[in-house]
């Protein structure tokens, strides 16, 4: 699926939780472009005359006329688009684009987990499969820290009324004394909740400290590799697959091919991190190696930690996305 640019425009607006909301928008022109539940688009604003941009997961279905997008208030484009985006604004939309749905894996029985805002591509999936399979059997457990952290929790336990195939839980840490999971997900909490976690396909979702903890947990419990697909919207520290660095160096220089400047950066460090701490500008919008926004060509020894959106031809000419890229020594840099 090819992703494009276009101009949306808002038709709605809805407060999800204290700090959440929600966006509806149509085509300007024309019709949206189709879409898999799950994946991402890249919005783009200005905040103080400088552009910006950020990837948000749609948390719409691909029945639904319209894209939504559920953002929490966190972040400086985020928290831009929570004080402006209005009914009746127009924004540009870059998308759709991402690999993160229940096309992927063959899932006639998936196992849904999630923490805080990684519900946005769950309830997509969700929704998107129940309306393909009314009687799906499906298992969704979502994490969050009380009660009123929950997004989409009315819709959730409607929609699991309505089909009967639908079981899902809410691990809280902050919860009623009536409330049956409290805490935070466990091994013995997913033996209760999904018996047969071993014959599922798991879709994990959340932020990074909540994935890498749950991915080791599966792991443990034998789930092979084979049955997880997971997204992030942050990447792992890089630092510990950067190659060693000689004893008299602690660092290595990246230098810009238009301008001729050096940037310094630090093993471990991403192109895009060190470029930001030296005052350049970037275009890079899910910062996690998925969009393809922060496309940029090298020369020298790099390590990629994502290839996502870039061709076998774009390997072979250097080509590296800057939010999810190191290096091994000094390298060119063009963008």
């Amino acid at each position: 699926m090819t992703s494009t640019s276009l101009t949306l425009r808002c038709i709605g607006r809805r407060a999800d939780t204290h700090d959440v909301t929600s966006w509806q928008f149509v085509a300007t022109e024309g019709t949206l472009p189709a879409v898999l539940a799950g994946q991402c688009v890249t919005l783009h604003t200005e905040i103080d005359g400088k552009p910006q941009c950020r990837a948000y997961t749609l948390s719409s279905s691909p029945q639904d006329p319209f894209w939504q997008v559920t953002i929490k208030d966190v972040g400086l484009v985020s928290h831009h688009l929570h004080q402006t985006l209005q009914l009746g604004d127009q924004i540009r939309v870059d998308g759709p684009f991402g690999d993160f749905n229940l096309a992927v894996l063959p899932c006639e029985r998936p196992l849904l987990l999630s923490a805080g805002s990684g519900i946005t591509p769950m309830w997509a999936m969700l929704r998107g499969e129940l309306a393909k399979r009314p009687d799906a059997d499906i298992r969704f457990i979502h994490s969050a820290r009380s009660p009123e952290d929950v997004i989409f929790a009315d819709e959730l336990a409607a929609l699991a009324e309505a089909h009967a195939g639908l079981r899902h839980a809410l691990i809280l840490e902050q919860a009623p004394t009536a409330h049956p999971w409290v805490g935070r997900l466990s091994p013995e909490m997913l033996r209760e909740l999904a018996p047969d976690l071993l014959s599922r396909h798991v879709y994990l979702c959340g932020p990074a400290p909540y994935m890498a903890v749950v991915s080791a947990m599966l792991a443990e419990l034998g789930l092979p590799a084979a049955q997880l697909n997971q997204e992030s919207f942050g990447l792992p520290s890089a630092a510990s697959s950067a190659a060693p660095v000689a004893a008299d160096s602690d660092h290595f220089w990246l230098t810009l091919k238009k301008s001729g400047k050096k940037v310094k950066i630090l093993p471990g460090q991403t192109l895009l991190a060190a470029l930001e701490g030296a005052g350049e500008t970037m275009m890079a919008a899910c910062r996690a190696g998925v969009c393809g926004a922060c496309r940029c060509t090298t020369e020298g020894e790099i390590e990629r930690q994502s290839v996502m959106t870039l061709s076998a031809q774009d390997l072979e000419s250097g080509v590296a996305l800057a939010c999810s890229c190191t290096v091994r020594g000094d390298v060119g840099l063009d963008y």
